[in-house]
């Protein structure tokens, strides 16, 4: 007996010794889910500063779909998701796959104080928020080529209306003054459901935008009927797109930089989101070859239509939301902005603004900011209703409505109506 005790303690010492160290030396892990994105480096430089901030270990982990993802995988190893769009969002959170972030603290706030109420609305259900907001990009821009703007003097950008009129002279003497290649394969049209959205917030203002984000307007009423109509004149004026309004839906849309920046092409301006920077070849600088400017208003100023990454919880657990807090903070962001080639736009409004190093990024920053802080900023409504919708229906009435020419609005409008 004593000869067992002598040997069985020191055994046991050694064993729980051992387990301790490893406890003690390998932090608690926290993987996140993703797609795989431009700048995803930086994402993770800024996870790994937010690692060593908590001691812990964070992977991220790109996946193709992350939404399905969630749902076809019962035994996800991940606590933290990002999710492109707000449809994901509620899609998962009324499956149950989400834990609620109503209670949240991150640096300044609570979550639902740090953007306006817009944003924590379209990811919420019964009142309950279900992520909060990294990044957020612009839609609602116009990209020029310098040294072809330079050559008229007279466009007026004081509003949308006074511009359009502008170009329209300019196609009346023969240059096609917008390039506007949007061909996407299957997804043809989205850029169109784009315009029809700056249009309708500038035009009609947020409760009208919000109301057709819902789809409690027809598509036929007046206030939609009426901007689809300027969509209308801005396709179909003679000479005012490069190649004919055909071009819209039959030339690739990842291509438009080129076109709008080859000397051999007389088009000059190109109405195009914060993803037309991805398609734009190095050999052309920012300031020097090309510029951009927020799109003119129509009624109301500052409006802007935008995307953006939210971040959710699929495990709950203090470490997983302590992680997404960081995430979500105004500190979140600081080193990625620091690069010259950084597009990081912070959607928390603590940001400091000064930090990033790219004068391109700080004037988008700036025009999702200032129409953050009036609350006239609004999500990509096609990304926020239903996504047969938005994803689908919207883009068929846009391909058909080009292919068919003006006399088919009301027509197209009304079938829409019958789908919806």
């Amino acid at each position: 007996m004593n000869s067992y005790k002598k040997y069985f303690f020191p055994v046991i010492f050694f064993t729980v010794t051992i387990l301790f160290s490893i406890i003690g030396f390998n932090p608690a892990e926290v993987v996140i889910i993703g797609p795989e994105f431009h700048e995803q480096e930086y994402f993770i430089e800024e996870l790994d500063i937010i690692s060593e901030n908590l001691d812990i270990k964070i992977q991220y982990k790109a996946v193709n779909d992350p939404e399905n993802y969630i749902i076809e995988n019962k035994e996800l190893d991940a606590s933290i998701a990002l999710i492109p769009n707000p449809q994901g969002v509620t899609n998962l959170a009324e499956r149950g796959h989400l834990y609620k972030l109503n209670s949240l603290m991150v640096e300044d706030s609570l979550i639902n104080k740090i953007y306006p109420e817009h944003l924590t609305d379209i990811v919420s259900l019964n009142s309950d928020i279900y992520a909060g907001w990294t990044r957020l990009f612009p839609n609602s821009l116009i990209w020029y080529d310098i040294s072809k703007f330079q050559e008229y003097d007279d466009l007026n950008f004081q509003d949308f209306d006074s511009l359009i009129a502008s170009t329209k002279k300019i196609a009346d003497t023969g240059v096609t003054p917008w390039c506007a290649n949007s061909e996407s394969s299957a997804s043809t049209g989205w850029i169109q459901t784009n315009w029809l959205e700056d249009i309708i917030l500038s035009k009609n203002g947020p409760e009208v935008y919000d109301r057709w984000s819902q789809l409690s307007i027809q598509a036929s009423n007046i206030k939609i009927f009426s901007s689809i109509k300027i969509i209308d004149d801005f396709i179909f004026y003679p000479n005012h797109i490069h190649n004919g309004p055909g071009s819209i839906i039959s030339k690739e849309f990842r291509n438009l930089p080129q076109v709008l920046l080859d000397d051999r092409n007389s088009c000059f301006l190109s109405w195009s989101g914060h993803y037309f920077r991805y398609y734009i070849p190095d050999e052309y600088a920012y300031g020097e070859d090309y510029g951009v400017i927020k799109l003119p208003k129509i009624t109301l100023d500052n409006t802007v239509v935008g995307i953006g990454d939210a971040v959710v919880l699929i495990k709950d657990n203090q470490i997983a939301r302590r992680v997404i807090s960081e995430i979500l903070s105004s500190n979140f962001g600081e080193k990625w902005s620091s690069y010259p080639d950084t597009e990081f736009i912070s959607a928390n409004k603590f940001f400091n603004r000064e930090i990033i190093n790219n004068e391109l990024t700080q004037y988008e920053f700036d025009v999702v900011h200032v129409s953050l802080q009036q609350d006239l900023f609004r999500y990509d409504a096609s990304e926020v209703m239903a996504r047969d919708v938005g994803s689908n229906l919207l883009w068929k009435f846009f391909v058909n409505f080009i292919r068919e020419g003006s006399e088919s609005i009301v027509k197209l409008l009304n079938e829409l109506d019958k789908e919806i």
